[in-house]
């Protein structure tokens, strides 16, 4: 009886070493993917790390700032924007920023404003504008995104 116990015993512990040992064997297969993973990352962090310190011994190549080019209007320098003056006339508005895209206000009315605009894109645009009271400049807006 104690053998047929024993054999019984034997028999349900069997299925259950063999589960063991296939967890093991899984678990074995996920570390040396993890370290395989780990080896890899630390080439890529290695090779990051040397492109940032070529890039620091280079000298950085200066920005320059856009300017207006030759073919576009001079309203869309910001230094012609600069020179633009409380109580200068109407006219030497025009001669520094050029002619204006829109004007508000009737010619024979004493207040004016001299808009200048550009679309850029679909949903957007550029503008500013010079007010005026008695052909002279009372306000300016510099030009900005809208």
């Amino acid at each position: 009886m104690r053998g047929i116990y024993g054999g019984l015993l034997l028999a349900l512990c069997l299925p259950c070493m063999a589960a063991d040992d296939f967890k093991v064997i899984e678990l074995e297969q996920d570390v040396l993917e993890l370290e395989r993973r780990v080896e890899e990352l630390s080439r890529q962090v290695a090779q990051l790390q040397q492109r940032n310190a070529a890039a620091a011994t280079r000298p950085a190549t200066p920005v320059e700032c856009p300017t207006a080019t030759a073919g576009s209007p001079p309203w869309l320098s910001a230094a012609n924007w600069g020179r633009v003056r409380p109580g200068m006339s109407e006219f030497e508005v025009i001669d520094v920023l050029g002619p204006p895209s829109s004007v508000r206000g009737a010619p024979e009315s004493e207040s004016r404003t001299l808009m200048y605009a550009m679309e850029i894109g679909s949903s957007a645009f550029l503008s500013g504008r010079v007010e005026l009271e008695d052909r002279r400049v009372v306000a300016v807006q510099v030009p900005a995104l809208r």
